[in-house]
């Protein structure tokens, strides 16, 4: 039975034949960029680099010594929380929201119980997104960071993060958007949108391989290094530098990770709304095929991500996930998705959500299966 991929958002399956092409042939010309003044170091070098200037400028054109990239979205996320509360003498306040990943509430509270922060975490009062005025009523006088996902993991959600990061420039509040989810649904310009940080991994929406993300800067105050080495600059330097890039990324690059993201980001802008158009369809079309279903309640409002998540009866959502998986070759995410606050505000601590996330590579006839699945598994009233 052939597999049908429904986990996108935890990692895309589809891998575009440029980005693999790209990541083996820096694979099979490697070269420590950086630390050698050979050929073949200065090629790696250059890619690099190029990547660089190439994420600047698809989030808005900011600097591309500003892109400092990292192993994924949650090294990326602890580089600027704890990096920027480095900075301060003394304990400042911090506004999350109850819809932030893991990687987001777990430095934020290790912080907190080290005293070095006044933490609060904002639910919507719509009951469906962060809205600008629910960070205004959680902003006190020693706010000086605001931080919430463009795009929920656990629903699909959107954030109101443009009128947020007007907000916060008029405030002077530092903003950071964990961009995880959104890369290759939405567009995002670090300029227009008053952005100071964002975070994203290659390997979601921009199609790479595991194992590189980024960091990209826009603002005039820059975070602390977190993790010091080598870095190729200033060796005779017992302190690290502290301008970036170098400051940041202390030790070997992967360089063929890096290649596949530069491919991966000229592939996505390329085809950015041809895909998202499919997947706006496929998405209406999975959402109408799951509310013909008896005793389901779906918890996703914004259709345009590809993400639709729900609940079945009293099953426990990691149930479901198993039986799809066993019975029909049907890959999905049940479970918290590291995102325990979420489900506290949803009523699902306990049984989880299934999460269906699609890509321009699914189709009709692959929902169609997973909604017969679906009905057989209320029919029979049991998971075998």
């Amino acid at each position: 039975m052939k597999l049908i991929y429904f986990d996108n958002a935890a990692t895309s399956h589809y891998k575009p034949r440029v980005v693999k092409k790209t990541f083996i042939n820096f694979l099979n010309n490697s070269a420590n960029a950086g630390r050698s003044g050979h050929s073949l170091s200065i090629k790696n070098s250059i890619i690099i680099w190029k990547t660089r200037e190439k994420i600047a400028k698809y989030f808005g054109n900011i600097q591309p010594e500003n892109v400092i990239f990292t192993k994924n979205c949650t090294e990326s996320l602890n580089l600027v929380i704890q990096g920027l509360v480095k900075l301060e003498k003394e304990v400042k306040h911090i506004i999350c929201s109850c819809f932030e990943h893991n990687s987001v509430l777990r430095p934020l509270k290790e912080l907190e119980k080290e005293n070095k922060i006044r933490l609060d975490i904002i639910s919507p009062k719509n009951n469906e997104y962060i809205t600008v005025q629910d960070v205004q009523a959680a902003i006190k006088k020693e706010t000086f960071l605001v931080i919430v996902n463009s795009i929920s993991n656990v629903t699909g959600n959107i954030n109101d993060y443009k009128n947020i990061g007007k907000l916060c420039k008029q405030k002077k509040i530092l903003y950071l958007l964990d961009n995880a989810q959104g890369v290759g649904h939405i567009k995002v310009d670090m300029k227009k949108d008053n952005i100071n940080f964002l975070t994203f991994s290659g390997h979601k929406g921009f199609l790479t391989p595991q194992g590189i993300g980024a960091l990209c800067i826009n603002s005039e105050i820059i975070p602390c290094p977190i993790i010091f080495g080598g870095t190729g600059t200033e060796s005779d330097n017992m302190l690290q530098p502290t301008f970036p890039p170098e400051s940041f990324e202390s030790g070997t690059q992967s360089t063929p990770l890096i290649a596949s993201l530069y491919s991966g980001v000229e592939y996505v802008e390329k085809n950015f709304f041809k895909h998202n158009k499919k997947v706006i369809y496929l998405t209406k079309y999975l959402y109408n095929k799951l509310n013909g279903i008896k005793n389901i309640k779906i918890y996703t409002k914004n259709l345009t991500c590809g993400v639709i998540s729900f609940n079945i009866n009293n099953y426990d959502s990691v149930q479901i996930s198993e039986y799809l998986d066993k019975n029909f070759n049907i890959a999905t995410r049940g479970g918290l998705h590291c995102a325990p606050l979420s489900h506290n505000f949803y009523g699902t601590i306990k049984s989880g959500m299934v999460r269906i996330s699609l890509s321009f590579k699914n189709t009709k006839k692959e929902i169609n299966r997973l909604i017969l699945a679906l009905e057989k598994l209320e029919y029979n009233k049991k998971i075998e």
